[in-house]
């Protein structure tokens, strides 16, 4: 390991989408792994989207855990999973079974979409007055039962992804919410630890800890930060040797009161592993130079970075695998691409022009798909110009201005005629146009002389790989 290596102790997020310059810092920096948030999954279409690009990494050699925060109940992120009835209903039914089914149900769905990890089980113990941002995730006030039900449930997701138990030492006790202010709990005991010990003793992998102060084992830092509450109680007295992961750091409660270097220099001498850094845009670069620096200055042990290094790259060698059983999808999508450009193409000007309209009959919903192509043209693109048109009338919305390059989808244009003379006369406003045929080669007729792409699909992952087929993104 090397200063070269130091991305490696990096959980990324991105809040506003996965940008063409998000994938580049993935690939220079090699994080250990990215956290998807509801706004990188705003439908399956996205979530298709932003794994598949994910996985082009994993192909290219960078290993990555893909995790979310999809605990099931109160917090659910990714689309197309059946909703829980959550934790604390689990823990309510007395069949500590379905803790299980539930985690190998998960678990599997997960895995099979593209994940390799989960933020969960959440193992906090309920109090009588604890915070809402605990509620409904904790399995029940009985630390028994949490253990027990959130065992289960680790271990039915441990058979297809790595999970997560959070908050350690516990989160249950908390009458503030950490993601506002920092919360002190002076009366943490062995009850709350309980559940922590179980999943230990289970083989837990992976532990989130909470940015909570804990009077009684450290009085004025956070156990994020804590080299007592790390070290000496997790690692040392409960003989823990997994990964140990910060909650995000975005969080006020350790935003706002610690400088990058503090918690930098205080978290990976504590002995904890990966840095959750939620909001990469806005977050991750003075987090990353003060690794660099304290790393380069002999402030941070390397021999705990080592040691740490060697953990996180063992699990990823376990469960990060270069594909997943719905990637099919995404293969039939890039072999099904018919086109007559032999070369990518390079323009600082782009409009893309993108169809609206009604579907074409009651057996038809790729009109839906057609709203997929603005966010993911503007993840792709830096400051795209984006302009639509009725696929029916060809009628464009608004104005179309002098460019280098339009790209413009065309939909059965061989049956519209008013679009087919649209598409025809938009070469007057750019050095150069390209179509994307999107559904029937019999429009391949009308546009055998000009440069275009036939996806034979109008959906967001085909019309991906088209763009890729003209540029290099």
């Amino acid at each position: 390991m090397n200063k070269n290596d130091l991305g490696k102790f990096f959980i990324l997020g991105f809040q506003h989408g996965i940008k063409k310059h998000h994938i580049d810092l993935i690939k220079e920096i090699k994080p250990a792994g990215i956290i998807l948030y509801p706004s990188n999954m705003r439908s399956l279409s996205d979530l298709q989207l932003s794994i598949e690009r994910l996985h082009e990494i994993i192909d290219d050699g960078v290993r990555l855990f893909i995790s979310s925060d999809h605990e099931g109940g109160q917090l659910e992120t990714v689309p197309g999973i059946l909703p829980s009835p959550g934790n604390k209903a689990l823990g309510a039914s007395n069949e500590p079974h379905y803790a299980y089914i539930f985690g190998d149900f998960l678990g599997n769905e997960l895995r099979k979409i593209g994940f390799n990890m989960l933020f969960a089980p959440v193992l906090d113990v309920r109090a009588n007055k604890s915070s809402p941002v605990v509620g409904l995730r904790s399995f029940s006030d009985n630390p028994k039962i949490v253990a027990e039900y959130g065992v289960n449930f680790l271990k039915g997701l441990n058979n297809h992804i790595i999970g997560t138990c959070k908050h350690f030492p516990g989160h249950g006790k908390a009458m503030q919410d950490s993601h506002h202010e920092i919360p002190i709990i002076p009366n943490l005991d062995e009850s709350d630890l309980f559940p922590f010990m179980k999943a230990i003793e289970a083989g837990a992998e992976a532990i989130m800890t909470a940015h909570i102060i804990y009077p009684q084992y450290d009085d004025n830092i956070i156990a994020t930060l804590s080299k007592t509450i790390l070290k000496n109680l997790l690692r040392e007295k409960m003989g823990y040797q997994g990964l140990i992961i910060t909650d995000a750091l975005e969080m006020k409660a350790i935003h706002d009161n610690y400088s990058p270097r503090e918690i930098v220099s205080k978290f990976f001498n504590a002995t904890g592993d990966l840095l959750l850094v939620g909001d990469c845009d806005a977050n991750f670069e003075p987090l990353y130079k003060e690794l660099i620096s304290l790393y380069s200055n002999g402030e941070i042990d390397k021999q705990l970075l080592e040691n740490s290094f060697n953990r996180i790259t063992s699990l990823q060698n376990q469960f990060v695998e270069p594909n997943y059983e719905a990637r099919f999808l995404t293969e039939i999508s890039k072999k099904a691409i018919k086109t007559n450009i032999n070369e990518k193409l390079n323009f600082s000007e782009i409009t893309f022009l993108v169809p609206q309209g009604d579907p074409l009959s009651p057996s038809d919903t790729s009109n839906k798909d057609y709203y997929e192509y603005t966010d993911l043209i503007r993840n792709l693109f830096e400051n795209p110009q984006i302009t639509t048109f009725n696929f029916e009338n060809g009628k464009i919305n608004g104005s179309l201005e002098k460019t280098e390059l339009i790209v413009s989808f065309v939909v059965d244009s061989f049956l519209f005629e008013k679009q087919l003379k649209m598409q025809k006369e938009i070469k007057e406003y750019a050095n150069q146009v390209i179509y994307i045929i999107l559904r029937d080669e019999r429009d391949l007729q009308n546009y055998k002389t000009e440069k275009y792409v036939l996806t034979n699909s109008t959906k967001a992952v085909s019309v991906y790989y088209a763009l890729k087929t003209i540029f290099d993104i």
